[in-house]
């Protein structure tokens, strides 16, 4: 018998993942937490063989975080992490803080089980790429890397000189990454610019 953690804020998903779960044959759900913040201590406290963790959950700890510690503790620990954010840069911090595998919750449920089935048989599942979004007149695979950079500071409300002294690049570079994507996107300033990327999920701030 396969034993569960759940990590997920949202009652209702955390509810709908329990009840499908316990539906299948071979997984025990030990417990359902809000907060990734617990996860690590129970982890180390139970026998745990698989955690579905949330990855922005409310409290101290994001799902990354918490995901780390549970390796350093428990490494055989197999975690998949949920998302409903859209931000390309979680499939790269996820791999980083040792989370076995990533799962968009817009997907169906039985995409969910043969992910979880694949990572309880070793493997690592992630998307090639995340799903394409629509951004103004672009789509998020306009923007480049370094106009991607730029825009996680934006959004943390940075200015042009703190960026550039955080990227290591110009105040003048910035300002040059900024007026392309407005001019790919269409819109007039960039607080329209960060207010639409934050609402669309693609970038997640402090995260």
């Amino acid at each position: 018998m396969i034993r569960v953690l759940i990590v997920e804020d949202q009652r209702m998903i955390r509810e709908m993942l329990e009840q499908y779960l316990r539906r299948e044959n071979g997984y025990n759900v030990c417990e359902a937490l809000e907060r990734a913040e617990y996860a690590p201590d129970y982890c180390f406290y139970h026998r745990i063989d698989l955690v579905i963790m949330d990855i922005c959950t409310e409290g101290k700890m994001n799902g990354f975080e918490a995901s780390a510690q549970i390796k350093q503790k428990k490494p055989n620990t197999k975690i998949v992490a949920v998302t409903s954010m859209l931000d390309s840069g979680f499939l790269e911090c996820g791999r980083e803080n040792g989370v076995d595998s990533m799962w968009y919750k817009d997907l169906s449920a039985e995409t969910l089980m043969s992910v979880i089935e694949r990572t309880m048989k070793g493997e690592s599942v992630y998307p090639d790429k995340v799903p394409e979004i629509t951004i103004g007149h672009a789509v998020n695979y306009d923007f480049t890397k370094g106009e991607i950079r730029v825009l996680r500071l934006l959004v943390q409300g940075k200015t042009y000189k703190e960026i550039a002294a955080e990227l290591n690049i110009s105040p003048d570079t910035v300002k040059e990454h900024v007026s392309n994507m407005l001019s790919k996107t269409g819109f007039k300033s960039k607080l329209q610019l960060t207010i639409e990327v934050v609402s669309k999920k693609m970038i997640v701030p402090n995260v």
